[in-house]
């Protein structure tokens, strides 16, 4: 009961932050309510894969296809390459959350707005201690990138979940071809757990 109430405590905090940010100084509310509304779809998907897995790890592989599936429908925009890794409940939800920012941010305004557009999503598990994921999301093929005017809370959100939540490293890079993400977070020790 006092690890349910824990979980149900963080979700409750994290949806009242979306909420918060998602609203604040919202000049079109519709869209503000629809943006609300996906990232709270996005954070629901993750838990339903950690609920299937008794919350104690989510493979990331399932967690990036439970992402993109709702932008895409089909894969074929985007390819997926690295390991089986089992992700701690804490991880998959911020993950799963930057993901669905890098996704919408995608379809807006990059790689997945066109049709010629892919998003190739790799990653690797390092050795060094301690043992890292190191993800890299690269854009080709749609509007050349540029950096935004301001920082939104997709940005925010992104580098929260990340730096804030898990004491890792963002890189965001706009470039001619695509924008491009670099993500590098620590992995728990697990040896038996980070790899399936």
């Amino acid at each position: 009961m006092h690890e349910l109430n824990h979980r149900v405590k963080n979700t409750l905090a994290t949806v009242q932050s979306l909420a918060a940010q998602s609203f604040r100084g919202a000049d079109h509310p519709r869209l503000a309510r629809e943006q609300f509304e996906a990232r709270l779809l996005a954070l629901s998907r993750a838990h339903n894969v950690l609920t299937r897995e008794n919350w104690e790890s989510a493979d990331l592989h399932v967690i990036i296809a439970d992402v993109i599936t709702p932008f895409c429908g089909n894969d074929q925009q985007v390819q997926v390459d690295g390991p089986n890794i089992a992700l701690p409940p804490n991880m998959a939800l911020a993950l799963a959350m930057a993901l669905h920012e890098l996704c919408t941010n995608a379809c807006q305004h990059g790689a997945l707005s066109t049709p010629e557009g892919n998003v190739a999503i790799v990653w690797m598990r390092t050795f060094n201690e301690p043992p890292r994921l190191v993800l890299n999301w690269r854009e080709r093929g749609g509007p050349s990138a540029s950096p935004p005017s301001r920082r939104g809370f997709g940005t925010r959100l992104l580098e929260r979940a990340i730096r804030q939540e898990l004491g890792g490293e963002v890189r965001v890079s706009y470039e001619a071809e695509g924008a491009t993400c670099l993500i590098d977070v620590p992995l728990p020790h697990c040896e038996d757990m980070c790899i399936i």
